[in-house]
């Protein structure tokens, strides 16, 4: 009877901790140490897409030529967006769908899609920080090489503060004394 009793206590602790748990996909930890969290990757991801003049929407479903894809975030102007793609342990299951990986025919037929209909969506595979910022950057390169994003252009000044310095520059040339004007022609 002892026996039994203690191989039914032992056998419900052990389904009980094999259980799968339901989380929410931007609640996911990772699992090795150093990686990022969708929350994380989140941040550096809007911050350099902003900056770059990408406004992402969360959460917004493609289906481009049968091909399902959840974004994390995607821009519909200029057909930008991005997926960071996460596997769960074995004992987790998120809630909400996610992004599964794609298959290579899937991947070649998004980069056809790419070249000839101009969506672009960075895949980004779990990993630490550096990974991250160096495949957002290269395909912010990728966005400026092919013309979707237009370098950031500072502001042009207003006339008046134009007009103003070149006041200033001249009110300056007036004051030198002769000999140094006729040094400045000299250089």
């Amino acid at each position: 009877m002892k026996r039994t009793l203690c191989f039914i206590v032992i056998f419900s602790v052990f389904i009980f901790s094999c259980r799968i748990r339901s989380i929410e996909p931007e609640d996911y930890k990772p699992q090795i140490e150093g990686h990022l969290s969708p929350k994380e990757v989140k941040e550096i991801i809007e911050y350099k897409f902003s900056k770059a003049g990408i406004k992402l929407a969360p959460f917004v479903t493609l289906n481009l030529r049968g091909i399902k894809i959840r974004t994390d975030g995607y821009d519909s102007n200029l057909n930008v967006g991005y997926v960071y793609l996460i596997e769960p342990p074995e004992n987790m299951k998120f809630t909400e769908e996610y992004q599964r990986p794609l298959t290579k025919s899937e991947m070649d037929e998004l980069e056809r899609l790419r070249k000839t209909e101009g969506y672009y969506i960075l895949f980004i595979n779990e990993g630490p920080k550096e990974k991250v910022e160096a495949a957002a950057d290269e395909f912010l390169q990728l966005l400026y090489s092919k013309n979707v994003l237009l370098k950031y252009k500072a502001p042009e000044p207003e006339k008046e503060s134009v007009e103003k310095t070149k006041e200033k520059s001249e009110n300056k040339s007036e004051d030198k004394p002769a000999d140094s004007k006729e040094e400045d022609k000299a250089e």
